[in-house]
């Protein structure tokens, strides 16, 4: 039987928890000298940026049913650099629907990840890694005769991803990114989300 949660009570609890995760990490760093404290935005420090692109979902299909691992995906977030290779980002990430069982797959969450970055030659080139924790909510819905779990169901599961960037000017960066994302379903399990997407960075 589908449990009913509405999406604003489900956002709203990611919410609560990623701010609560924030406010717990700057005991974790020490900021650099006369920089302030390094979770906090600075001139030419912070960026806030969207990417859309593309996710594929690593779960199981189901036999008999048409089954699409494939939907549209996004993200806007929030970057703060504590210097030039590492900083931290706050993100919101949705990997669209995904039609399977009769039914459809969701998925979103906020993402916290630390940020590691480094140039490449002198032309605005850079490669980037990060690693973090997704606070994220899941919603499957499902013909009851397919077996397959349906409801609502939040948990917290690991993000990593790897991109690289091109500052084309000295405010705006084009990126290309892959990341991956894991995310609890109704039921026992946990499935992943893979997502290639591309985006614009806006730093200030």
């Amino acid at each position: 039987m589908q449990t009913a949660s509405p999406l604003p009570r489900g956002l709203a609890r990611l919410a609560l928890a990623g701010a609560a995760l924030a406010a717990a990490l700057p005991a974790m760093a020490q900021a650099p000298s006369g920089t302030g404290a390094w979770w906090q935005p600075g001139p030419g420090r912070t960026t806030i940026g969207l990417n859309v692109g593309r996710s594929n979902f690593q779960g199981d299909c189901v036999a008999g049913y048409a089954c699409d691992d494939k939907g549209n995906a996004f993200s806007l977030y929030g970057r703060n650099m504590a210097n030039d290779l590492w900083g931290s980002q706050l993100g919101l990430v949705h990997m669209g629907r995904i039609e399977r069982a009769g039914g459809s797959t969701r998925a979103w969450g906020l993402d916290l990840s630390l940020i590691g970055r480094t140039p490449l030659g002198s032309q605005g080139f850079g490669v980037y890694g990060k690693v973090g924790a997704l606070l994220g909510h899941t919603r499957v819905t499902a013909d009851p005769a397919s077996g397959l779990p349906t409801g609502n169901r939040n948990g917290i599961g690991l993000s990593i991803g790897a991109g690289v960037s091109w500052d084309f000017s000295p405010k705006m960066s084009a990126v290309l990114e892959w990341d991956r994302y894991d995310f609890r379903f109704p039921g026992a399990g946990r499935d992943a989300f893979h997502t290639t997407s591309i985006g614009l960075q806006y730093r200030y």
